[in-house]
């Protein structure tokens, strides 16, 4: 996998996928039952954790919630996969000399440098080979490098070690996205998909074609930023903000708008506006990825998106920026894929889970690659 971060010789057949978010922590426990995949558990730990709370303690904090809520569900697993995201992480595409995976092994630190905006003894360093290619008739290979800061990698052990659990793998968001797209797309798919994970201070962004990702990008523009417009066009705090989005809807057609004027809902008239203006700040981010990923001589653009995180659940969010787009959205039901999902589980909750089910199911890949 290319975001093989730090792993154990030989790890256990099960694992829980645990996304550690600003807003909430998710868990997704995936096993087989006489060969088929089925959800043993999983959890929606919402975090109260003040800004100015100091790094060390907000670690214990996370924790001690992960620790109790397992304790509280009598979840026995113990093997655990983690991911990172945003400004810890960079994933670079790049075209390097044409040398054996040994001779790469060696040197990839020196062939990397120039590729990593950070000092590469402050990351850990990894990569996959694509496929072979040429430049100006030079043998050479499409890489993926992913460079993750140690600190930050240590930061995720730290939590997963302190709730109990033992940390097999730090994986990347985006590329537990590509593991999930892998059980949820259809069959026989050939075709270029965006998968959009909107969190709460980070947007994660892959462009999957024939199953591989090619365009990995985080965006800053995220549920915060739709609480900071929200707040300031409603006059309250974030939190006010948070718990308004929830009940409102983006106003796409007419007859929404007119509804809304006829009803004096100043407030979801409000929300609408101050929602648009983001979500037309994150289509310009997304727009360029996708111009990148165009300009590499591609043979098809992106057909759909798929969307999940906690800001999917906003009211007509799909409706709006497949009108943007031009190109189905839909909004990802990341356990699609089994054969059955806990009726109490609530609909809001499942796009959040998205990335820790793709973390889930990292057991049922090849640890050695």
């Amino acid at each position: 996998m290319l975001s093989n971060i730090f792993k154990h010789m030989f790890p256990a057949k099960d694992v829980i996928g645990v996304d550690i978010g600003n807003y909430a922590v998710k868990l997704v426990w995936i096993g087989e039952v006489k060969k088929v995949l089925t959800l043993k558990d999983w959890g929606y730990i919402p975090l109260s954790i003040k800004p100015d709370t100091p790094p060390e303690e907000k670690k214990a904090i996370i924790s001690e919630e992960i620790k109790t809520y397992l304790k509280k569900k009598n979840i026995q697993a113990k093997n655990a996969v983690a991911s990172i995201s945003g400004n810890a992480v960079i994933v670079r595409y790049v075209k390097l000399p044409k040398l054996s995976k040994k001779e790469l092994d060696l040197t990839i630190s020196v062939e990397a440098e120039p590729f990593i905006p950070f000092d590469i003894k402050d990351v850990n360093l990894t990569y996959s080979i694509l496929n072979d290619t040429s430049e100006d008739g030079d043998p050479k290979i499409d890489t993926v490098l992913v460079a993750a800061k140690r600190d930050a990698v240590q930061d995720k052990l730290d939590i997963i070690s302190g709730a109990g659990l033992d940390p097999l793998i730090i994986d990347v968001d985006s590329f537990a996205l590509e593991t999930l797209y892998e059980r949820i797309a259809p069959k026989g798919e050939n075709t270029s998909v965006l998968m959009l994970n909107i969190g709460q201070k980070v947007t994660n962004l892959s462009i999957i074609s024939q199953g591989v990702t090619r365009v990995v990008r985080d965006i800053f523009i995220a549920g915060a930023t739709f609480d900071k417009a929200i707040s300031k066009v409603l006059k309250t705090d974030t939190a006010g903000s948070d718990a308004v989005k929830k009940t409102r809807s983006v106003l796409v057609s007419d007859e929404d708008k007119e509804a809304a004027i006829e009803s004096f809902d100043r407030d979801g008239i409000a929300v609408s506006k101050a929602a648009s203006g983001v979500l037309r700040d994150l289509y310009t981010e997304v727009s360029r990825s996708i111009d990148f990923y165009l300009s590499q001589g591609v043979d098809h653009s992106v057909s759909r998106i798929m969307l999940s995180g906690g800001m999917a659940n906003l009211g007509n969010i799909n409706k709006f920026l497949s009108a943007e787009f031009k190109v189905p959205v839909e909004i990802v039901n990341p356990l699609s894929f089994l054969p059955e999902i806990p009726k109490n589980m609530p609909k809001d909750v499942l796009p959040a889970l998205a990335v820790a089910a793709g973390l889930a199911l990292r057991k049922m890949k090849d640890w050695e690659e």
